[in-house]
């Protein structure tokens, strides 16, 4: 697909109506919620007993992570904080984490991509960015997989999202996280012929890593191949 002419994708405007595609459940988009769901739920299952910190970067309205959590039976032990920046897709998120009896779960309406957003939050479990890379230059994958090895805990896994429109970027993001440590233990390839989303699951078998200087992290847009 590098080298031929990709398929359209629908230029977004308003992330809220983004997220209207979820409620088509013969969708792409609501096939990699599914996706992610299923992944987020076998690693909280897994973790040992006790709390269970997660994290969602730029969660949107959670329809992934709390769709994930809503009927876990370990929601109870669930703890730490969804970052989203766009205020309608926070308050749903907030809304339905209640609904859900997340209470250990917070959602925050801040930017992602600073890290303030992730103030006092503990090493973390399970870390989901969905939806993201692909927003992304290589330089600021790079620098958010690196961030990522600050908030995660020891044998901690990171659920993330792609695409398989553009093979070699693809690849290349793969490398980034072996490159850096992670053990991808997870690559799921769903069906589609738009975005081709893929799912993949990479395990962080080293210490956490102290957080990086400056507070950006990574440039919202800074790729413009999806």
């Amino acid at each position: 697909m590098d080298a031929g002419k990709k398929p359209p994708v629908k230029k977004v405007d308003d992330w809220n109506d983004w997220h209207d595609e979820y409620d088509d459940p013969d969708s792409e988009l609501a096939g990699r919620a599914r996706g992610v769901r299923r992944r987020v739920a076998e690693l909280v299952t897994a973790c040992t007993p006790g709390p269970v910190t997660v994290v969602s970067i730029c969660g949107g309205q959670g329809r992934e992570v709390i769709g994930a959590l809503a009927d876990h039976p370990r929601r109870a032990d669930v703890r730490g904080r969804l970052v989203e920046l766009d205020p309608g897709n926070a308050e749903f998120a907030r809304r339905s984490a209640e609904v859900a009896g997340l209470t250990g779960f917070a959602v925050v309406n801040g930017d992602a991509s600073a890290q303030p957003a992730y103030a006092g939050l503990p090493p973390v479990d399970v870390a989901v960015v969905s939806g993201l890379f692909g927003h992304l230059d290589d330089d600021d994958q790079v620098r958010l997989i690196s961030f990522l090895r600050s908030l995660l805990r020891p044998e901690a896994s990171v659920v993330w999202t792609f695409f398989l429109r553009a093979r070699r970027r693809t690849e290349r993001l793969r490398n980034f996280f072996a490159e850096q440590g992670f053990e991808e233990v997870v690559f799921d390839q769903l069906p589609g012929e738009q975005y081709r989303f893929t799912v993949a699951v990479s395990r962080h078998h080293g210490d956490t890593q102290p957080r990086p200087e400056g507070d950006r992290i990574f440039t919202f847009g800074s790729s413009h191949a999806f």
